[in-house]
Parts: structure tokens; C-alpha cells; sequence
């Protein structure tokens, strides 16, 4: 007995369940249809993503006209893509590649704050963390303003050797003679500015950054 068709696509939705925006495709001038989700077109082909996870290529020309206008539709709203992605270079986080931080502040037209610290051991640099750099206040300014750069030197925990390697070589780059050692650097990662801990919060801090910005 024949298998029906319907059957198996019910089947194959519940051996796997994948939250998709499946539809049926279906082929111009014929009855035979599929089953998937359009994941994206290259060239004259589009990469459909069948139910059980697999992904296949069918020439554009080959689709009904319904699914061509659908495919056009889905392609006019990439545009929209990098708006997200310059929404996300307005999120506070640390990098650890000097690199990195270089290329952002390029792009993002910002300075470098490099903080010098041992993060678990170093209690002027612990205090720094708690009372500045983790306020909402700090973080609000330094998502505007700076790329935030963690250059750690533990001793409870191990580093993988090539982030070791670059902290241990900036430290002497910059002759670093105890923590925190707080730099600001301009996109080229030249010192514009040094300081550490300071008392007062926030705000104060904030103040402090500016006058060495200026």
C-alpha cells in the first residue's frame, strides 16, 4: 500500500518539532509540492530548510509565481538587517582583544578604556569594578562614549595562553607597575590618558574621564 502523503509531512512535523515558518512550495506547471521554510536565496537558486532539518536548492524559475512573489517580499526586507546590528554597539560589554577594541573604537568613533586589574585578588581593582564600571550610571555613559577593554592579570584562575601572552606584553608596553591601572587610548591604541581608583562613585568617575578626555 502506497504511503500517504499527507501522513508522512504529519509525521515528519512531529519527529521534528523545529519552529519554523514552514509553507508549501510548489512547483510552476506541475501538482508536486514541498514542505519547508525559505532560508535564503543564492544567485538563481533558493536554499529551502525541509521539516526533518535538511536543506535543498531549487531554482528560482522552477517556483509557482505565487512563491516567486513570496521570495521577492522576503528579499526587500533585508535592508532592515543593520539596523539591529548598529543597535547592538549600543550594549555595554568588556572585550579582551586589543584588536577588537581597536576596530570597534575605529568604527564606533570612540576611545579605549583599557582597565589593567587582577579581577580576582586585587581589592582596589574589586572595588573599582563594584563602585564604577557594574553601575548603571557608568555603563550608560560608556555605552556612548568608550570601548570598555579587560586586560586581567589572576592568579586564582588561568587565562588561555594567548590572551596571557597579549596582557603580559601590554603590561610591559605600557609599563604597568600595579592595579588598577586604568588607560584611555585612541582607536590606534596609543595612550591619551592614565589614571586608577578613584573615590566618589560613578559620577565622579565620570567627571575624572572627561577632564583626561579633553
Amino acid at each position: 500500500m502506497k504511503p500517504n502523503a499527507t501522513f508522512l509531512i504529519a509525521a515528519a512535523a512531529l519527529m521534528f518539532p523545529i519552529a519554523m515558518e514552514a509553507r508549501t512550495w510548489k512547483e510552476a506547471g506541475s501538482d508536486r509540492t514541498l514542505q519547508g521554510e525559505y532560508s535564503k536565496t543564492e544567485g538563481e537558486n533558493v536554499v529551502i530548510t525541509k521539516l526533518n532539518g535538511s536543506t535543498i536548492k531549487i531554482p528560482l524559475a522552477k517556483l509557482s509565481e505565487e512563491d516567486q512573489k513570496f521570495i521577492a517580499e522576503k528579499s526587500a526586507a533585508k535592508p532592515e538587517q543593520p539596523k539591529a546590528e548598529a543597535a547592538d554597539k549600543n550594549v555595554f560589554k568588556w572585550e579582551t582583544d586589543l584588536v577588537v577594541a581597536k576596530k570597534r573604537a575605529k568604527e564606533e568613533n570612540k576611545k579605549i578604556l583599557a582597565d589593567f586589574t587582577g579581577s580576582d585578588w586585587c581589592g582596589w581593582c574589586i572595588r573599582l569594578k563594584k563602585e564604577v564600571f557594574d553601575t548603571p550610571e557608568f555603563q550608560e555613559y560608556a555605552k556612548k562614549n568608550l570601548i570598555m577593554l579587560e586586560l586581567d592579570y589572576p592568579k586564582q584562575k588561568a587565562l588561555p595562553s594567548e590572551l596571557k601572552e597579549q596582557n603580559d606584553k601590554l603590561a610591559q608596553e605600557f609599563q604597568v607597575q600595579g592595579f588598577p591601572t586604568v588607560l584611555l587610548m585612541n582607536s590606534r591604541g596609543k595612550e591619551v590618558g592614565r589614571t586608577g581608583y578613584q573615590e566618589g562613585g560613578p559620577e565622579k568617575y565620570i567627571e575624572h574621564l572627561k577632564e583626561l578626555l579633553k
